[in-house]
């Protein structure tokens, strides 16, 4: 190795897993160093992000303690470039890993939020065990009621910012019927505090929901009146300008859109579910065009022989199947024998919520200290 160019070493070592990269970081203090610059981490990361190869699950875990606490576990799969996946368990010496939830991933960095203070509190590298503390959102309109949330990053910039909409039951109920009122708030990852960006002025359905993040803008689904009618809708949060808009959604054969966001493929996508019937999965492949909303594939449950309700797609394996999360199983669907199976992992906890994960060594750390200066 020690004849070989500086740049060769970096090509070699950026095309491997990030868990034989870790290892790396554990062979000497020049490696240490070598897996610490910024040009390894980033030429890795960009490998990894467009090979699927080096998808991977992070998995959580809530195990009680008794009625009232819980303990949160991490695990993290992933494959040896073949089909068979490995789960293995995560860093779980951190006071701070008790009991929280995964709200956002994003360049190997996980978003977490505590749902008993009902804040964002830490972004961590579950690979590297780096992590940072968020300073607690300005809140000063009561105890929040809901708190709905996005974890998003602007390349051009190398910015990471996180947003929280904060939902608090106003005081005294209006003629209207929305006894709710909400406030806005944007973190960028590096800065002192927060910022407050006025209210929210979309109903979003369901409860703490996290923003799927395409094209710079994180998604959620909300509900409103067009005319009598009650119709949902794709509102966005352009992450570059703050501000909100309502995005173009598929044009489904019947009935409300009912569907769940998500990102598939680096394509907004949206999966609508009928009970015991079918799953249909569609993906907007130019964004912003509504024409270009496609239907992905439809999963008929007669046709698996498995019935089937709200799932959740995760990415398309090397074999060309794609997983996903049903409950807490991972199921695997082939689009061209239309067959069903359940994924079965040595170790893999009994119940769980999978994030996609793409391992990388970015430090949570370092970004304290970036400029935000432009990149070619």
């Amino acid at each position: 190795m020690e004849k070989l160019s500086s740049e060769t070493v970096i090509d070699i070592l950026s095309r491997l897993p990030i868990k034989s990269l870790v290892k790396c970081r554990f062979v000497c203090k020049s490696w240490l160093y070598l897996t610490s610059e910024l040009h390894l981490i980033d030429t890795h990361l960009s490998i990894s992000s467009k090979n699927e190869i080096f998808y991977g699950l992070i998995l959580k875990t809530s195990i009680p303690i008794h009625r009232t606490c819980w303990h949160s576990k991490l695990s993290f799969v992933q494959s040896d470039g073949t089909d068979d996946y490995k789960c293995v368990n995560l860093i779980s010496h951190y006071p701070f890993l008790s009991n929280y939830e995964i709200l956002g991933s994003y360049n190997g960095l996980l978003c977490l939020f505590d749902p008993i203070v009902k804040y964002l509190t830490h972004i961590l590298n579950p690979c590297s065990g780096d992590f940072v503390f968020l300073p607690n959102p300005i809140r000063d309109l009561g105890d929040p009621m809901n708190v709905v949330v996005g974890f998003g990053f602007l390349p051009k910039r190398n910015v990471y910012k996180v947003v929280e909409i904060v939902y608090y039951r106003r005081e005294i109920v209006g003629d209207d019927n929305d006894d709710l009122r909400s406030g806005v708030c944007v973190y960028t990852i590096g800065d002192d505090s927060w910022r407050c960006n006025g209210s929210y002025p979309y109903s979003l359905r369901g409860r703490d929901l996290s923003g799927a993040c395409v094209n710079e803008t994180l998604h959620w689904v909300s509900s409103g009146y067009d005319g009598p009618k009650l119709v949902d809708q794709i509102v966005g949060f352009d992450l570059e300008n703050e501000v909100f808009g309502v995005i173009p959604h598929p044009d489904f054969d019947s009935g409300r859109l009912n569907y769940m966001l998500g990102v598939l493929q680096g394509c907004l996508s949206a999966t609508r579910h009928k009970c015991q019937d079918y799953v249909e999965i569609w993906v907007m492949k130019d964004y912003g065009v509504k024409e270009s909303w496609t239907k992905r594939l439809k999963i008929v449950c007669s046709e698996v022989g498995l019935i089937i309700g709200a799932v959740q797609p995760l990415f398309f394996q090397r074999n060309g199947e794609l997983m996903l999360q049903h409950g807490g199983t991972l199921l695997c669907y082939n689009p061209l024998s239309k067959t069903l199976r359940e994924l079965r992992i040595s170790g893999m906890p009994r119940s769980f919520k999978a994030v996609v994960h793409v391992g990388s060594l970015v430090s949570p750390q370092k970004l304290l200290k970036l400029e935000n200066t432009e990149f070619a």
